[in-house]
């Protein structure tokens, strides 16, 4: 039996679906946008919340669910609703007074949603239903949590203290709590990279963005001023809300613009590198945008390249034929296949494997990864008995697993329940334009 790479034809169209959202405080509006700042709306809502409320503050985008949370001191709830602004609702009170709901993070391996109370200095959780809400961590930092992340698969908590410049870690109950960093000036928006092994966040008043590696904190506390922690951007206005998309290697933040005047960004949405080494791109001005996060679901070709690659990229680089990593990827396949177009990867697009009977019969399998987004692409499996005269498989009982990953992307295994036999079949994969 052979087995050929997959083959690739897709058109190239310029719908927008995923992108970056972000809540501006000093509008009252929730705003959506492409990845590289284009097509900026304002999110209407339409359900029984009518208005986002009046002094926003932390969003976060659920894809997988369709929906997005984001806290409202001014009312000192939360709130859901649609990605579109539908079914909007009140999801969470805070009853008694003495509140302020600041950031809000998914636990999306336990459906749950957690966030920080500033002013009761708790972190949080309750069910993306809004049942079952409990405090998780008291006494959580002196002056109150203010910017938090989830680390599902690990069972962590990350969160930053408002004025006191330091940097926790718990487990997600709230148990084996640690003080990982101190002397930042006013800490906002905390990422954890816990595959690549990077804590991320923004120094608001020196107005610098750093990074620094998990392992540093292996031996205890360390401070702002230790070797581990890199600095990848300064100079700065005001970096506030965070957020990172490691395969695009890109981090976006908002800046408030407090510091009016004193850096780069101010009252602005921006993007850089996750390794700072190419200078930010100022994406989308807003009055004061206060927290950022992504649906990073790609639909279009247009889309995905918005996402991959900065506005400054050559046509060179973004062409659907180009190939900029040298892995004889085009770009069209990366984006069909969910790989990475600056990132050389090896594995081949289809894989091919055996699953055999309890009889002993032995049959064939694939497996691949597809970028199920993608509304302008058809993904088929073919066959032919010499290497031209391609058909699609249309085996009758032909076995489909799908596993849904991140961002769009679902792991696809196909069973042939026909045994192997003697003579060399062709199978390769074929992706076309809707």
């Amino acid at each position: 039996m052979h087995w050929f790479p997959a083959s690739v034809f897709l058109a190239v169209l310029t719908v927008q679906a995923g992108g970056v959202y972000w809540t501006d405080r000093g509008t009252g509006q929730i705003r959506r946008m492409h990845f590289d700042g284009g097509g900026l709306v304002t999110v209407d809502l339409s359900g029984a919340v009518t208005s986002p409320g009046s002094n926003l503050r932390g969003l976060a985008v659920d894809a997988a669910n369709n929906q997005m949370f984001w806290a409202d001191n001014g009312s000192d709830t939360l709130r859901r609703a649609r990605l579109d602004g539908g079914e909007s609702v009140l999801l969470v009170g805070a009853p008694g007074g003495s509140s302020f709901p600041a950031d809000v993070r998914p636990d999306f391996v336990h459906q749950r949603l957690y966030w920080c109370d500033r002013d009761r200095r708790t972190l949080q959780r309750v069910e993306f239903d809004g049942t079952d809400r409990r405090d998780v961590v008291v006494d959580a930092a002196p002056s109150g949590p203010y910017f938090l992340d989830v680390d599902s698969e690990g069972g962590k908590l990350y969160w930053g203290d408002f004025e006191g410049g330091a940097i926790y870690r718990s487990d997600l109950d709230g148990g084996a709590r640690e003080v990982l960093i101190t002397g930042n000036n006013q800490t906002r928006g905390v990422c954890v990279d816990a595959a690549g092994g990077w804590l991320y966040w923004a120094n608001r008043d020196d107005r610098r963005i750093h990074r620094c590696p998990l392992g540093a904190f292996a031996a205890g506390t360390i401070p702002i001023t230790s070797p581990a922690v890199e600095t990848l951007y300064s100079g700065l206005d005001t970096p506030h809300g965070l957020v990172i998309d490691v395969p695009a290697g890109m981090l976006y933040w908002a800046d408030t613009g407090s510091n009016v005047g004193s850096g780069l960004g101010e009252h602005s949405i921006c993007r850089g590198d996750l390794n700072g080494a190419r200078r930010p791109e100022v994406l989308a001005a807003g009055s004061e945008p206060w927290d950022v996060d992504l649906d990073r679901r790609c639909t279009r070709y247009a889309e995905w390249r918005a996402r991959f690659f900065r506005r400054d990229a050559t046509a060179e680089q973004t062409d659907p034929e180009a190939d900029p990593d040298g892995d004889g990827r085009a770009n069209r396949l990366e984006y069909a296949l969910g790989s990475v177009p600056l990132r050389s990867e090896t594995e081949a697009a289809l894989v091919p494997g055996l699953w055999e009977e309890p009889g002993g019969a032995r049959h064939a399998e694939f497996h691949f990864r597809r970028n199920a987004a993608a509304d302008d692409l058809e993904f088929s499996l073919e066959e032919a008995s010499s290497p031209d005269g391609w058909a699609d498989l249309r085996h009758p009982s032909l076995t489909t697993t799908v596993s849904p990953l991140a961002d769009g992307l679902e792991d696809v295994t196909v069973r042939l329940s026909e045994p192997l036999g003697s003579t060399p079949r062709f199978y390769r994969l074929s992706v076309r334009a809707r």
